[in-house]
């Protein structure tokens, strides 16, 4: 079963099993730039994406004075 990424209004359908940062790379997305979140929970980079897992990207953003 795919899992589903969501970020704003676009969504990727990946195959489970690579982690978070694999499958951003795959998608054609900077790791270093987002967050993802599963059910609430920050998941780190490292971690296996599940199959039907609904992972959400929020973009980090910095800055400062």
């Amino acid at each position: 079963m795919p899992a589903i990424i969501t970020y704003r209004d676009k969504t990727y359908e990946v195959e489970p099993g690579l982690t978070v940062k694999e499958t951003l790379i795959k998608i054609g997305l900077e790791p270093q730039l987002y967050l993802a979140v599963r059910n609430g929970k920050l998941v780190t980079d490292d971690q296996p994406i599940l199959p039907d897992d609904k992972i959400k990207l929020v973009a980090i953003v910095s800055g400062g004075s």
